[in-house]
This record gives structure tokens, C-alpha cells and sequence, in this order.
């Protein structure tokens, strides 16, 4: 399958976040979170960089956040977690660029199996994900903040993107 580029993806720079972001992030992506929340988030994110274990990034389009990731580094995987990208510019392949962009570093950091969640009520991501060459894993149910819901974590060998090969669940 081919794909046509996305002009808008052209004028989107991915970097690692910083808390000078969180205002940008809360109007974009969390205007339903309280600030502290996403501070919170931000600073756990760089505890994880700081110590080695994860990364967190950020999408700016026109020098304002607008999508956010976290990489965190686990004993058998990698974990993509706390995908978002702003409402009006989902579809514009923003979330493939920040999962391409933490895979390509969980790669440098060795690891070899990726994992990713999505609740299942939310199946657009979880075709993104499966399109991204992720493969179906366990379900498990967690409370989101609306209540206790199903997710399911899909996984994805690092060095072949693109292609679903099975991969046991590594948890």
C-alpha cells in the first residue's frame, strides 16, 4: 500500500518534550486535564530520559506542541504510551511520525520487541497501529479515567517495521 505525502507532516518538527511545553500540550491535546497533570506527566517523562529508561516527545507545527508520545523502556520491551495528537490535525500521519520516531530510539537503545496500547473502543487507533505493522497481543482492562475499560497491546518487532511477525507477549 502506498501513500501519498502529507504536505502538513513536511511543516511538523518531532523533538523530546520539555515542561516549557505543557501549556501548549493541555490547550492542544489535554484541555480536559488539569495543568498539574500534565506537568506531572512531563516531569515523569524526563525522570524517565534522565535515568535512561524512556523518552518522551513532542510534534510542534508552527512552534506549538500539538501531539505528544512517551517511550518507556520495560525489562523485555519497549512501551509506546500517552499517544495524542490534536483533534483537527489527526489523519495527517503526525502519529506515525512519533511512532516511527520512538521506535527508531528504542532501536538505538537495543531494545527489540515494541509494544502499544489502545482501548478498544477506540478503533481507529488500533488500525493505525496494526497498518504500522503491529500485531494483535493480550487484552487487559485498566481504568483510563472514565472508568475501568478493555485495551488491547499489540506489538511490533523493532527492526522490521511494517511487517506483522507474531510476537509473544513479553510481560
Amino acid at each position: 500500500m502506498t501513500t501519498e505525502p502529507d504536505p502538513l507532516l513536511d511543516r511538523v518538527m518531532i523533538r523530546p518534550i520539555a515542561l516549557d511545553d505543557a501549556d501548549g500540550l493541555k490547550a492542544t491535546c489535554w484541555s480536559d486535564r488539569p495543568r498539574d497533570v500534565v506537568v506531572d506527566l512531563l516531569r515523569r517523562a524526563q525522570r524517565l530520559a534522565e535515568q535512561q529508561r524512556g523518552l518522551a516527545v513532542t510534534a510542534l507545527r508552527e512552534n506549538q506542541p500539538c501531539a505528544f508520545a512517551m517511550l518507556t523502556l520495560w525489562p523485555h520491551c519497549a512501551e509506546i504510551s500517552d499517544l495524542i495528537v490534536s483533534e483537527p490535525l489527526r489523519g495527517h500521519r503526525i502519529g506515525t511520525g512519533l511512532i516511527e520516531y520512538l521506535a527508531t530510539t528504542a532501536r538505538g537503545l537495543g531494545v527489540t520487541v515494541l509494544e502499544i496500547g489502545a482501548a478498544l473502543s477506540n478503533p481507529r487507533a488500533i488500525e493505525l497501529y496494526r497498518r504500522l505493522g503491529f500485531c494483535d497481543g493480550r487484552v487487559v482492562t485498566l481504568d483510563l479515567a472514565s472508568g475501568p475499560e478493555p485495551v488491547l497491546y499489540l506489538y511490533r518487532t523493532v527492526s522490521t517495521p511494517g511487517y506483522c511477525q507474531p510476537v509473544a507477549s513479553p510481560r
